[in-house]
């Protein structure tokens, strides 16, 4: 077995030069911080987890967790795949290391308050204890002054921090105040203070002279985990339980010192941020936590200073310009563009902010657009458009630099009296198209073209309005018109064919008002737009924009947050969204699961903007009649070297076998934290590629199943079982899932969960009957018509009072059994081929179906019960060998696994089974999960002592092939898929994910 990769819990992180040093499991990645470029990818330990990172002067590094440590070169990590041959144990659980100031040895800071003091190589040369202090550690660090001033910070389960000299063995402050055992103490660099955090919540700060508490720091909602002093000792990064690093200024007063909140960024995801760095320049902050994301945070972009965030009232406008404003007047609309900020007030007068020279400047005043006004403009080209509720249009182009109004048109609409919304979209040909929509729903859709560089008008076009039709967006793509309405509802005008009636999309998801518009890609002849709605939704929609228009939804999800105003792809591939949660403006990057910005604006109900060019994100609103413009900064580097997984465990995972997708394979992974991640692998580094993280289940996952080429299931608590469909073209930029049905619950409020299902196609390979097994014993097969994509109940009925954990659909000979395993160790047996109608294609053993939708009956008894194992069957998997015979492959809460072959007799009519073999101690505790592979003749065993082994099956027995420890904790799930005819993938999931290679 050979590990490709792991992606997990990160412990530590580290920069130097160039490089994030990143732990990740045994294993240590580096990354080009400012390309995300992973340069190398290092095995240090055998089976112990990377804790701690420590780079001294000269380039060596030292790297240690639990009781295991390796010192090494930066360039040996860089250039080679494995330095196994480098560790080197100590007796005690190291918690800190740290170089000595010659560079010659190293500190080893153990769990029992004794500092190990070893060589270059490893080897331990003395040892530093406190003699009279016998406690416990849960953390600590040490601090190198001198040569001959080293300090250790000893943070104690009980809550004391004991900080001591290590030459002299002497104790140098007893620091207590805390409640609740400490999670990590630190020195600063220039020895003025001592931080630390513990199981309270809270940072103190401690005057390292004196051992006197200067300051307490509340914030943080969960524990705190680390801490780091940087920016010559005046500030503090801590991060914590509740997955948000934050910023501390350290604020001299006059006669007090406090601990004074910065910034929060939220950065990882679910639960823990254990590591934490700062670069030299203290600009960068980069975190590892328990979802293995490395995050990279940009402390300079959103650091709210003066030339970040501007506010203009309107009396500062009026005597910056002098000109005098009217008694309640206020903004009513504006737009941003390069060279600055066009607005215009309720009585028409028409200013321009220049960012170059921050003043503003009177440009003109219409009374025609007193009162009520809509602004609009086109960035690029330099365009705004000022709309009135009397059909009247006022449109301005500006030069480059904003100087001068190059082209002025005042246009009137004369085929509508009213009008209460305008749009403003450029055409594939660069002309502008202005829509305006009268009240009246018997009016006509009118589309406005104007040249882009004179004004003019150039035609006109009249559409006919569907009926209860508001519309709230616009997209034009080629010669169609895209315009998306209340009501979740999308239309699709033709201007070349303006007689046409548009092609009317309803209910594109269960919100209300669609937001935005946007051309995603071409497939073919088809394409794909993405649909955003307030209350949260976003779609992917495929549109053939033929003579005869069709369309499909390929991808929808929900939000995590707030309302949804906007949606695009960025130059990244990433799914970037943007909204309001209560009185919070964000931006997130939905495919890696992160904030990219928020800043605290009010809320969405007021006149708002967000506009954005390669390196800036612009958000002007108004709040209290005054119009603010704040500036974020973009990335200029990826923000998350590597996105990261799951937060929480993952239950179950499942592999893309029927087809490769761009050099590899797509898999799901289910997980306890509720969300399905569609992710890629690459067979040849074990690279992963996240695409999506659907959040549709409301519980922890049990199952993920894909059944055929385009179909997934997955199962959860709550009865929750969903049908999604993954639209993964060949050559395509990514793929899309979108849920196509929903099994019907027992009850209205559903407290059973389900705990495995299988399905047996029929003969066309699109309807399937499908098994579902309980939580409270129950057994239920439904009938799923692709056409009508519903769900039919057509058999039911329970086991006994256990809760069943695995089922299987298979054909014995030419009968459709039905096989459940249960906690109480049985494979139970049942033909269900009397029960429902059916006959069995001899070539694939698929099913032709009679008429299954009235067929509603009771499970029959079981044919045959057998106990495999002692206690619970927790996994299985099966094949139906060339006799005829089902083979069945468990194992269980009793650590065995076992063979069980089972048959139909024909003079009984019933199906007999039989254990053919059973290995009582195949693993140290529980199995979790097994796979055929290598056709059926080999068995991938996991379990929770964290072992992988390979199993021989050829001949009906369990011959130990090979074993392999994994350092993913919490083993429970495994997924393989063969590369080529002599290698097979497996995927491990657990808390956290490894790829193997199996030859």
């Amino acid at each position: 077995m050979k590990y490709l990769a792991h992606y997990g819990p990160s412990l530590c992180v580290k920069f130097h030069g160039n490089l994030v040093y990143a732990a990740s499991g045994p294993f240590l990645h580096s990354y080009d911080y400012h390309t995300g470029e992973l340069k190398s990818r290092c095995r240090i330990f055998h089976r112990n987890k990377i804790h701690g990172i420590c780079i001294g002067k000269d380039g060596a590094l030292l790297l240690y967790g639990a009781n295991s440590l390796s010192l090494v070169d930066l360039q040996a990590v860089n250039e080679r795949t494995c330095l196994l041959e480098h560790e080197k144990t100590v007796n005690g659980w190291v918690i800190s290391g740290e170089f000595s100031y010659s560079g010659d040895q190293v500190y080893l800071l153990t769990s029992y308050n004794k500092v190990i003091v070893c060589d270059k190589v490893g080897r331990p040369v003395t040892s530093k204890s406190l003699c009279e202090e016998k406690s416990i550690l849960y953390s600590g660090s040490i601090t190198v002054h001198s040569q001959d001033k080293v300090y250790v910070n000893a943070g104690t389960v009980m809550g004391g921090i004991l900080l001591w000299d290590l030459y002299a063995e002497e104790m140098v402050h007893n620091l207590k105040g805390h409640e609740g055992s400490i999670f990590f103490v630190t020195e600063s660099a220039d020895g003025r203070y001592v931080a630390s955090c513990s199981d309270d919540r809270s940072i103190r700060l401690w005057d390292l002279k004196t051992g006197e508490l200067l300051s307490v720091g509340w914030g943080h909602t969960a524990r705190i985990w680390n801490l780091k002093f940087f920016d010559n000792g005046n500030r503090i990064v801590s991060v914590s339980e509740d997955c948000t690093c934050r910023i501390w200024e350290i604020r001299q007063q006059r006669d007090s010192i406090d601990l004074i909140q910065q910034n929060v960024y939220e950065v990882h995801l679910t639960k823990n941020i254990w590591g934490v760095d700062v670069d030299r320049s203290g600009k960068k902050v980069v975190t590892a936590g328990n979802d293995g994301r490395i995050k990279v945070t940009d402390l300079g972009g959103q650091s709210g200073t003066e030339e970040e965030q501007k506010c203009y009232t309107i009396e500062e406008i009026s005597g910056c310009t002098n000109v005098p404003m009217q008694k309640g007047e206020i903004i009513k609309g504006f737009e941003w563009f390069d060279f600055g900020l066009v607005a215009i007030t309720s009585t028409g007068k028409i200013f321009l902010l220049s960012s170059t020279k921050d003043s503003w400047i009177y440009l003109t005043e219409n009374d025609k657009f007193s009162s009520y006004s809509t602004t609009h403009g086109v960035s690029n080209e330099n365009v705004i458009v000022f709309a009135n509720n009397k059909s009247d249009l006022l449109l301005l182009k500006f030069s480059n630099d904003g100087e001068r109004i190059v082209a002025k048109t005042e246009y009137h609409c004369s085929t509508l009296s009213k009008t209460t919304n305008c749009l403003i979209r450029k055409d594939s040909t660069s002309a502008l198209l202005a829509l305006l929509e009268s009240p009246n729903p018997r009016d006509h859709l009118v589309c406005l073209k104007f040249s882009p560089s004179t004004l003019t008008h150039l035609d006109s076009y009249h559409f006919t309005k569907p009926a209860n039709f508001v519309s709230t967006c616009m997209e034009v793509y080629q010669n169609f018109m895209l315009i998306g309405s209340r009501f979740s509802t999308l239309a699709i005008f033709d201007l070349m064919s303006t007689g046409t009636l548009p092609y009317v999309i309803r209910n594109v998801n269960p919100g209300d008002t669609t937001t935005s518009i946007k051309h995603v890609e071409d497939q073919g002849s088809s394409s794909l737009f993405s649909v955003t709605n307030r209350d949260g939704y976003y779609d992917i929609i495929k549109v053939n924009l033929t003579e005869d228009p069709s369309h499909k939804i390929i991808h929808s999800n929900k939000i995590v947050r707030g309302f949804l105003e906007g949606a695009d792809f960025n130059d990244r591939g990433d799914f970037i969204t943007y909204g309001f949660k209560s009185s919070l403006f964000y931006v997130y990057n939905e495919t890696a699961c992160f904030e990219v910005f928020s800043h605290i604006c009010g809320g969405a109900h007021r006149q708002w903007k967000l506009c954005h060019d390669s390196k800036t994100y612009v958000l002007v609103y108004i709040k209290a009649s005054d119009i603010y413009i704040k500036r974020f900064k973009k990335a200029a580097a990826p923000e998350a070297l590597f996105a990261g997984i799951h937060g929480r465990e993952i239950r179950d995972i499942a592999v893309q076998k029927h087809r490769k997708f761009n050099d590899g394979f797509l898999f799901c992974t289910a997980s306890e934290d509720t969300t399905m991640k569609l992710m890629h692998v690459d067979p040849k580094s074990g690279r992963l590629t996240n695409y999506w993280t659907q959040r549709k289940h409301v519980s922890g996952l049990q199952r993920c199943q894909f059944i055929n080429e385009t179909l997934m299931i997955s199962c959860s608590a709550r009865e929750e079982l969903f049908l999604w469909e993954v639209d993964a073209q060949t050559g395509g930029r990514r793929p899309y899932m979108t849920l196509r049905q929903t099994l019907p619950t027992s009850s209205g409020n559903p407290d059973l969960r389900i705990m495995d299902f299988d399905v047996k196609f029929d003969s066309k390979g699109e309807n399937f009957v499908m098994a579902t097994v309980y939580s409270d014993s129950a057994i239920k097969l439904w009938f799923y018509d692709r056409k009508e994509s519903s769900f039919s109940l057509i058999l039911r009925g329970h086991y006994k009072t256990c809760c069943l954990l695995n089922v299987l659909l298979e054909v014995l000979r030419d009968q459709l059994c039905l096989i459940a395993s249960a906690t109480d160790g049985h494979l139970v047996y049942y033909n269900i081929s009397k029960r429902i109608s059916f006959k069995i294609n001899v070539d694939d053993d698929r099913l032709t179906f009679g008429d299954l939708k009235s067929c509603k009956s009771h499970l029959p008894d079981y044919d045959c019960r057998l106990r495999v194992h002692q206690s619970g069957i927790k996994t299985v998997d099966s094949v139906v060998r060339t006799n005829g015979d089902l083979v069945i492959y468990t194992g269980g809460d009793d650590n065995g696994l076992g063979i069980t072959l089972a048959s139909f007799n024909e003079s009984t009519a019933k199906i007999c089974a039989r254990v053919a073999d059973f290995q009582e101690k195949a693993a140290a505790s529980t199995i979790t999960s097994c796979n055929l592979i290598d056709n059926a003749t080999k068995l991938l065993a996991t379990s929770v002592d964290q072992t992988l082994r390979l199993w021989d099956v050829s001949e009906e027995k369990l011959v130990l092939v090979d074993s392999s420890y994994t350092t993913i904790a919490d083993t429970g799930s495994s997924d393989c898929v063969a590369i080529d005819k002599s290698a097979q993938l497996a995927l491990i999931g657990g808390v956290g994910l490894s790829v193997v290679q199996m030859s």
